[in-house]
């Protein structure tokens, strides 16, 4: 979003600290398979049914942004 491409349309306060954070959203370790939750800059452990129902925590490059506005979340993938 700081690339300069983006333009900014509008900037809302939030009206406290906790809600300028994003749901949690979960990890799931590719190797060992253990699950964990990220939320507000913290990584805690977890498991998979506390999980469930959660956006996978991911980067996202430019194109799946554009993706994900326009309702095509074929990047998300179940647990």
């Amino acid at each position: 979003m700081t690339s300069g491409k983006w333009e900014i349309v509008d900037s809302r306060p939030f009206s406290n600290e906790k809600d300028a954070f994003p749901p949690p959203k979960y990890i799931k370790d590719a190797i060992s398979g253990k699950y964990s939750i990220y939320y507000m800059g913290e990584i805690r452990k977890s498991n998979q049914s506390e999980c469930e129902g959660l956006e996978v925590a991911a980067v996202w490059n430019e194109n799946h942004i554009i993706d994900r506005i326009i309702g095509n979340d074929k990047w998300h993938k179940d647990l």
